[in-house]
């Protein structure tokens, strides 16, 4: 089972919001997956609460929003994913880690095959971007220099800005690869308070279809 994990030091950025809809689209290209509530908030827990029932091969968010204890350390966390997999036939694990980096994150960046980093265009999360870097750029060192692979993704994006426009190139001189983007839209909002992902709510939308292309990119990115 492959392994993603949603790193930022900082709140607001969009970890829930990407985690979930990522595992959705992920499922439509034959990858099924599970994600991981790793924030004491439990966000992701509370979204799937609210959702019905849909039996199938899909992404269900009743079945497939996991909550696992991190107490224990890797080795033992990593066996509860593989045995997690195994249950629900995943084949990728989204863990959706608390705004710190603190041991469930710790943790995650150690085991993760690719750490997504959600940035919005403000200086803020900029600068904590670059300590989430600085994290999966130390579990990589210790993992022998391979993995995690490092992903940014511009976040919350409004269409028309300058600094929707300028993103992309700031966060390029982190050093690491930029994913597509996602923007911020009503549509995203309103499939959460349904208690659905953006591929059932509002399938073929431009927020669908961002969703899609990023799903693309980790696919990609995991081989």
């Amino acid at each position: 089972m492959k392994i993603i994990a949603m790193l930022n030091l900082k709140g607001g950025c969009g970890k829930t919001t990407i985690s979930m809809n990522l595992a959705a689209t992920l499922a439509e290209l034959g990858r099924r997956a599970v994600v991981v509530d790793l924030d004491p908030q439990a966000s992701a827990l509370r979204w799937a609460s609210q959702a019905v029932d849909t039996p199938g091969p899909g992404f269900n968010l009743r079945r497939d929003v996991l909550a696992l204890p991190v107490e224990r350390g890797a080795a033992q966390f990593k066996d509860k994913l593989l045995e997690a997999g195994k249950r629900t036939g995943a084949a990728v694990a989204v863990l959706d880690c608390p705004p710190e980096l603190r041991d469930p994150a710790l943790v995650a960046a150690l085991l993760a095959d690719l750490v997504l980093i959600p940035v919005t265009p403000s200086p803020l999360d900029i600068w904590a971007a670059e300590a989430a870097v600085a994290t999966a750029r130390e579990a990589r060192k210790e993992r022998g220099g391979r993995l995690p692979r490092i992903g940014l993704i511009p976040s919350k994006l409004i269409s028309g800005t300058v600094l929707a426009r300028e993103i992309t190139t700031t966060l390029e001189g982190l050093g690491e690869a930029v994913s597509p983007p996602i923007h911020q839209r009503v549509a995203l909002v309103e499939s959460t308070v349904a208690g659905q992902t953006i591929a059932g709510y509002a399938p073929a939308s431009p927020a669908h279809l961002e969703f899609q292309a990023l799903a693309a990119y980790c696919t990609e990115r995991l081989k």
